[in-house]
């Protein structure tokens, strides 16, 4: 999907998405007042995608356990992936899956997103 705006530069940027540059100019010209000669920058539209990082919270607990068991939890190596790796993949996905429900379920599923292949064309 593309996107369009006045600079390339502006780090937010506010249209609708399209699936072609012609639509984007279109969208420019007819609800913006952008007129023949003037330029625009156009975009291709990467949606953020959530996804956990296994081996942090991994990790995070393993650190936690430390800090509040002292040496006892010294062995306790969960965040191994050359031993659980199979099973931390399985992990990353479930987790994945539950932190996408629960953002569904507060309504904060992200619709921002990142912007790149960004170049200028003059209105047609």
């Amino acid at each position: 999907m593309l996107t369009w705006n006045y600079k390339e530069t502006d780090e937010l940027w506010g249209h609708d998405q399209y699936k072609t540059e012609e639509e984007c100019i279109l969208d420019a010209k007819e609800n913006y007042g952008m007129e023949l000669g003037d330029t625009i920058a156009i975009g291709t539209v990467y949606p953020y995608i959530v996804s956990a990082d296994i081996d942090v919270l991994l990790e995070q607990l393993e650190q936690d356990a430390y800090e509040e068991c002292g040496d006892a939890a010294e062995d306790w190596d969960i965040s191994d992936s050359k031993h659980y790796g199979k099973e931390m993949d399985r992990l990353q996905e479930e987790v994945t899956k539950c932190i996408n429900r629960y953002l569904l379920s507060i309504k904060e599923v992200p619709s921002f997103y990142k912007i790149d292949n960004i170049y200028t064309v003059t209105v047609k």
